[in-house]
């Protein structure tokens, strides 16, 4: 193993050895005595260093000459700590971090409670009485509105767990099954549960975009309960809490609020559907979004089709091959690897070109509102593609091009305006607006892509999604948990319907 540059020299003899350990002892004894102070006699003759041992005056001029000498590249200071050498943490749940040290610059994103980052010393205190401090990821907090810095991490008592980027999900999640089900502030009595069952009996549920009315409870119950969760409201889980005097069980949402664990069930994580382009698949491509669908072969002899094993995998990728035939009235499209897929049983992704206004090598993302699909592109060349859940009839999304304006590691979505009731989810993952409350987002409480599903956005399984969070911009800076893009730079969404392909046209 080759080691620093002064041990990589050719071997020696034993003596030789010991004359060289013994010269750098003297010399380290010796940068010691230069930085000590002088004995308590006050000798020029002496100079102190750990052990109360001492160097002879002679010695001490000696090594004094290396005091000048800049310290060696092994032992300099890190980068980070020299630039950022403060310490900081978020104490509110969207904590804002400025484009420049005033109130009034550009919000760049937020971080959320109890994350932690490296800041700078304190730049201004231009409207913040405690000091702006620029944070490693970008941007500027103002200390004690939001976040707390010091030059050592602030304490947190029982912070919150945090994002896990590198999965599918960010969070575990969990819903209920049953009505009814409060959500509360803090862990209750016994009596205190009891009181809020009664509460809720017998009383109207009643919402608000997606929030139960807590209608039947005293002023002092409702300041205890959350929220009054109904079947299929989705919460991000924190941690298991139990009280041991009762020995109930609690589980504790990331916002901070508790639930009986035995009234929640584990959301179950639909599997990726999207496929890399460029390699073994290029388009145009079909996905398989209908189940029980036949992989046929047509005969050489017969001409009639054949089944040509199981049928096809459920939202399975296939390249075509541009050709397609009629048989019987149905359009069947041929793949690369000899099998025919009928039209009604896929969905096809075709290259489009490259929308009015956007660079030629800026990345775009496009929805195919018809065929239920999305495709990625780095300037014009597609890189990804999957399929998709967009807006039911009642709840279309909207066509059009769009650049993302906004981005969520995740967010709560509600609302109560829907035929089959009020929804609740919190902390939506990946998620990415582009018009208003439009956004493109991760689904894991259904596994339906390919058909529409949603109340308005676009839904993707969670690890497309994730994939299409980080590949788009705008980027999330490190820590950050939203990012806002600065207006003409986040990425084009185009979504559009009803277009023919040239692919669908043949014969």
């Amino acid at each position: 193993m080759r080691g620093p540059f002064f041990w990589t020299q050719r071997p020696r003899t034993c003596e030789r050895q010991r004359v060289r350990i013994a010269l750098w002892g003297m010399l380290v004894l010796g940068l010691a005595g230069a930085v000590g102070c002088d004995d308590e006699r006050g000798s020029s003759r002496y100079a102190a260093f750990d052990g109360g041992a001492t160097l002879p005056a002679a010695q001490v001029e000696l090594v004094s000459t290396v005091k000048t000498v800049p310290p060696p590249w092994w032992i300099t200071p890190d980068p980070v700590d020299r630039m950022y050498p403060a310490y900081g943490v978020a104490l509110h749940h969207m904590a804002n971090v400025f484009e420049a040290p005033r109130k009034d610059a550009r919000v760049l994103g937020y971080l959320r409670r109890g994350a932690r980052f490296r800041a700078s010393e304190e730049v201004s205190r231009e409207g913040c009485a405690r000091g702006w401090f620029e944070a490693l990821g970008g941007g500027f907090v103002c200390h004690g509105e939001g976040t707390l810095v010091d030059s050592a991490p602030p304490p947190y008592a029982d912070p919150p767990v945090l994002p896990a980027l590198s999965d599918a999900l960010p969070y575990r999640y969990m819903k209920t099954t049953t009505k009814d089900v409060p959500q509360f502030m803090r862990l209750p009595t016994p009596e205190e549960e009891l009181a809020v069952k009664a509460g809720f009996a017998g009383t109207p549920i009643g919402s608000d975009a997606g929030v139960t009315s807590l209608a039947g409870l005293t002023p002092q119950l409702s300041l205890l309960v959350r929220s009054r969760m109904q079947p299929g409201f989705y919460v991000s889980i924190d941690r298991e809490v139990r009280d041991e005097a009762t020995g109930r069980v609690f589980l504790r949402t990331v916002r901070g609020g508790y639930i009986r664990a035995e009234q929640l069930v584990e959301a179950k994580l639909p599997k990726g559907v999207g496929v890399p382009l460029g390699g073994r698949l290029q388009l145009p491509i079909a996905f398989v979004y209908r189940g029980g669908a036949p992989a046929l072969r047509l005969d050489p002899i017969s001409g009639e089709l054949q089944k040509a094993g199981p049928d096809l995998t459920l939202q399975s990728a296939h390249q075509l091959t541009g050709k397609s035939l009629v048989k019987n009235g149905r359009r069947y499209f041929v793949t690369a690897d000899g099998l025919l897929l009928r039209d009604t049983a896929i969905r096809i992704i075709d290259r489009v070109p490259r929308p009015k206004h956007t660079g030629r090598n800026e990345r775009w993302i496009r929805v195919d509102l018809d065929r239920q699909t999305l495709t990625a592109y780095d300037g014009e060349r597609p890189v990804f593609a999957t399929l998709v859940s967009s807006g039911l009839n009642d709840h279309a999304t909207p066509t059009g091009i769009y650049r993302l304006h906004a981005k969520h590691v995740a967010t709560t979505m509600a609302d109560d305006l829907t035929a089959d009731g009020p929804y609740s989810i919190e902390d939506v993952p990946w998620t990415m607006y582009f018009l208003g409350g439009y956004a493109l987002h991760a689904a894991f409480w259904h596994d339906k892509f390919g058909n529409q599903r949603s109340h308005g956005c676009v839904n993707l399984a969670p690890r497309d999604a994730r994939w299409l969070f980080f590949w788009s911009a705008p980027d999330l800076p490190s820590g950050y948990h939203g990012a806002i893009a600065k207006v003409g730079k986040g990425a084009v969404v185009t979504l559009d319907a009803g277009s023919v392909y040239a692919i669908e046209q043949g014969t």
